[in-house]
């Protein structure tokens, strides 16, 4: 088979689960939480150990990331908040302030990062808490055009009850974007992105639009 006729059918293929993937679109989920909860997003963090999870544990061998890509990712979220999810939900500012003025207790493990939580929305004055946690970070190497290096990103997204200081969402992305020829399973996602290649904070801000979603936020 020559390379033409190979590269025909792949487009075939992937226009083909393209249109089966429209056609399976999921339900909207119903929201995590109550329409009149007050619900605020804390900033992102990048905790180097498990017990800082709420839940799941850290990427094997994952690199801390640099300095400044929290801090740019609290810019993106608040962008997504503002453009896809309801008046009710407060971005990273208003949790900000708490972070420090509320030490941490002295309750180590898993279950004293729950009470943190807890406290810092109780501080808030919120009902609800979005603890968004970057885990792994690659950024591309190269243009929208072409790159030699994509990128990649791990993230975890909580919902907190700060009332019962429980997690009622977790939504875990982790996603590495790959060539056509590479995954023609997820065809609708290289049409979407228009055959370009992402940033780092172009792909999170997809797992973030995907999180506001699962929360129904």
């Amino acid at each position: 088979m020559n390379t033409m006729l190979l590269k025909r059918l792949l487009v075939v293929a992937a226009v083909a689960l393209l249109v089966f993937s429209l056609g399976c679109k999921r339900k909207a989920p119903q929201s995590a939480a109550p329409m009149e909860a007050k619900i605020a997003v804390a900033p992102f963090a990048n905790p180097r150990a498990d017990f800082e999870l709420l839940a799941g544990f850290l990427p094997e061998d994952a690199p801390a990331v640099s300095e400044g890509v929290p801090g740019k990712l609290d810019e993106v979220f608040t962008g997504v908040l503002a453009s896809g999810s309801k008046a009710r939900v407060a971005g990273p500012s208003r949790v900000a302030g708490c972070l420090k003025t509320e030490p941490r207790e002295g309750e180590g493990g898993r279950l004293g990062t729950l009470r943190y939580w807890q406290n810092i929305g109780r501080c808030a004055g919120v009902d609800f808490v979005v603890v968004p946690q970057v885990l792994a970070w690659r950024e591309r190497d190269g243009s929208a055009m072409g790159a030699t290096v994509s990128a990649a990103v791990v993230i975890n997204f909580y919902l907190l009850d700060v009332k019962t200081g429980g997690v009622v969402k977790f939504f875990h992305f982790d996603e590495e974007q790959l060539s056509l020829t590479d995954n023609l399973f997820e065809a609708g996602k290289f049409f979407e992105r228009k055959g370009r290649w992402l940033t780092a904070y172009e792909l999170s801000a997809e797992g973030m639009r995907a999180a506001v979603a699962e929360f129904g936020l």
